[in-house]
């Protein structure tokens, strides 16, 4: 009986999942955003600062805390699914021929952002709002550097299918610059939780098959089988089950907890800090690796997408207890706005490219 009723508790807030993401991700495009900032808000108005905050009851009705765990389940699987069809359309000889390029750039794509967002940390830890007791100083520098440091692989690669430049070498070295930063990132953040024996093991090892799934659909031979096995997976895992996992982490966020002044400006300054030491230091690597000023320009913008690798070390780092209610909500809005920065700033400087003729628009699907 109680499985009855959370099945179907379950396909209930599915429907109203799909149907707010649908709505509100399909009047993305025509602002010249992703789909996937609509599927990210839709989380958030779902959740406690909005439909929580107008109407509690209803909103506690929808999505007690106990039937969250199916959602966060099905999420996953989405994400694998979705990454398995993005690796079957990644093109091999691009990366063996700009793999140096794509490699310098990962790495100061990480060591900048890691650098300011520890010394960020180390500020924010002496307040006491944004990381809990038991956490340490050097271990709350090591979780927000790595938290700086994140490309949402997934939403790079949506952004980079819906402006048509997925057989592009720029594209593909975008891909591979950021499948390769995130593993980074993954890196540093194991070694944060390393000591935690509480880890969550399946969490972890769901996040990594993500990769693995990308990886296999690299390496999978090109033909039809391929093709055929990708038109059958990417609608589903696309469509119905990547914004499972959006709505799900904006049902964590609060955003009535920055109603304050000071709490905003601490919010400006972790955009401004991510911002800067992502962009600036991808930019930089990118000329140092040859690449002309505005390609350099739109890496820059590309790797400063964080959406969904963010959101995943984001609700590690809250389930955990290594940070607050309070920087979880500020961390989201980062990454909500950097993420929605990306497809602007990057269309603005790929316009002026040379794979893209002056002039000619860059479309948004």
């Amino acid at each position: 009986m109680a499985n009855g009723r959370l099945a179907l508790q379950f396909f209930l807030q599915f429907g109203i999942i799909l149907i707010a993401c649908r709505a509100i991700g399909g009047l993305m495009p025509r602002i010249g955003q992703p789909r996937v900032i609509g599927e990210m808000i839709a989380g958030i108005l779902l959740g406690p600062s909005l439909l929580g905050l107008l109407a509690p009851s209803i909103q506690t009705l929808l999505f007690p805390p106990e039937s969250l765990g199916l959602l966060s389940a099905v999420s996953q699987v989405g994400l694998v699914l979705y990454m398995f069809v993005v690796g079957t359309h990644l093109h091999i000889a691009f990366i063996k021929q700009a793999f140096r390029g794509a490699l310098l750039i990962s790495l100061a794509g990480v060591v900048a952002p890691f650098a300011l967002g520890a010394a960020l940390a180390s500020l924010l830890y002496a307040d006491g709002r944004f990381f809990t007791p038991d956490v340490s100083s050097v271990r709350s520098m090591m979780y927000l550097g790595a938290a700086m440091s994140v490309t949402a692989f997934p939403v790079l690669a949506r952004i980079i299918q819906e402006r048509g430049m997925g057989g592009t070498a720029l594209g593909t070295l975008a891909l591979s610059a950021g499948a390769v930063d995130d593993i980074i990132a993954w890196t540093l953040l194991g070694v944060v939780l390393a000591g935690d024996r509480n880890l969550g093991i399946v969490r972890f090892i769901a996040s990594h098959a993500v990769f693995f799934a990308f990886v296999i659909g690299a390496l999978m031979p090109r033909g039809r089988v391929t093709e055929a096995l990708g038109k059958k997976i990417e609608p589903m895992a696309s469509a119905v089950l990547v914004p499972v996992f959006f709505a799900y982490s904006g049902l964590s966020t609060h955003l009535a907890l920055l109603w304050s002044t000071e709490l905003l400006w601490v919010s400006l300054i972790v955009i401004l800090v991510a911002s800067v030491g992502k962009a600036a230091g991808c930019w930089g690597a990118a000329r140092l690796a040859g690449r002309p000023n505005r390609e350099a320009m739109a890496l820059g913008a590309l790797m400063n997408a964080r959406g969904l690798m963010e959101l995943i070390i984001l609700n590690i780092g809250l389930q955990r207890g290594l940070i607050t209610p309070t920087l979880f909500t500020v961390m989201v809005m980062m990454t909500l706005v950097t993420t929605m920065a990306a497809g602007p700033l990057f269309e603005w400087a790929w316009r002026g490219s040379a794979e893209v003729p002056d002039g000619e628009r860059v479309p948004v699907r």
